[in-house]
């Protein structure tokens, strides 16, 4: 079984305007590196309208259907403390969230997120799970918030009372979000406070793969994901193989899942292209450095599943 344990659902009306405004420069920037520049319109036209505005998703069931994906995490995001509310509230994006995924029960594992200083945030989760069926947690600290700090806390204790599993934004961001928030090293504290408590920490952490590879490999709770590196894995496979080599040995094997991040990288690396790069580091990484069969196949779906209770 292959399981993306990181993608995400977007309706243009979910996010504030400042979100899609971000996006869309970094998406001109992407493409700007490959040689081509496009207009404002263009990146509507040819990458939001076409790959991210997905509000029934169905562009998300496609996607995975063509890389031969089974399962997916797909994980609300509450940016509306940090950057402006969209004109949908939190509450009913996480409603969304869990009707898309009774459309494709089998696919789809949706997580509630709510930034935990908003008013009633640990009520919106317990609804989230027990009414509309959302099956874990997600967390983006850089909204302004640290993964440590007690208003957290009450989001998580009551996260270790659903036994869901949490999932944590690390790495850093551009402005106006805040990456300090999202510093691994939080994270320890989480692990330790709540040992109950299945965490993954998203994006390997980016530049801090090696602090979080670190905590992982004392914190029998605590997990990553590699989504977001499909570009740095296309452009330098060697030095990504390096990487999550370092990673396997130093954390585990069993605390790597795969991820894509998507739809947000899916227009310039396609899912089918990121899994086929995992899919064959037993045969096609340097000859320096190896990966098992076991190994890989843990990545893809094995280890997920036992997170996520499958």
């Amino acid at each position: 079984m292959i399981i993306d344990a990181h993608c995400h659902i977007w309706h243009e009306d979910w996010m504030p305007p400042l979100f899609w405004d971000l996006l869309s420069r970094m998406i001109g920037r992407l493409y700007a590196k490959a040689g081509r520049e496009l207009s404002p319109a263009q990146i509507r036209e040819e990458v939001l309208e076409r790959h991210y505005f997905d509000p029934q998703g169905d562009k998300l069931i496609r996607a995975l259907d063509e890389a031969g994906v089974d399962k997916a995490v797909v994980l609300v995001l509450d940016f509306g403390l940090a950057m402006g509310e969209g004109k949908v509230p939190i509450e009913e994006q996480n409603r969304a969230y869990g009707q898309i995924a009774q459309r494709y029960p089998d696919r789809l594992i949706p997580f509630a997120s709510v930034d935990p200083r908003r008013r009633g945030a640990v009520e919106l989760i317990e609804r989230a799970v027990k009414e509309w069926g959302l099956k874990g947690l997600k967390l983006h600290p850089t909204a302004g918030f640290y993964p440590n700090e007690a208003i957290t806390y009450r989001l998580l204790e009551k996260a270790a009372q659903l036994n869901l599993p949490v999932l944590f934004h690390t790495g850093p961001v551009p402005a106006p979000l805040r990456s300090k928030h999202a510093h691994p090293l939080h994270l320890d504290d989480v692990a330790v406070d709540f040992p109950q408590l299945k965490i993954i920490a998203a994006h390997l952490s980016f530049c801090w793969w090696q602090e979080l590879a670190t905590f992982a490999g004392h914190q029998a709770n605590l997990y990553c994901d590699i989504a977001g590196w499909q570009h740095a894995a296309e452009r330098n496979y060697p030095a990504f193989c390096q990487v999550l080599r370092a990673v396997l040995d130093t954390a585990g094997p069993e605390k790597v899942l795969y991820g894509t991040d998507g739809p947000f990288l899916r227009p310039f690396v396609p899912d089918g292209e990121y899994l086929r790069l995992i899919r064959e580091l037993p045969e096609q990484a340097p000859s320096s450095l190896k990966f098992t069969r076991e190994e890989v196949n843990g990545i893809l779906g094995g280890n997920a599943r036992r997170v996520l209770g499958i």
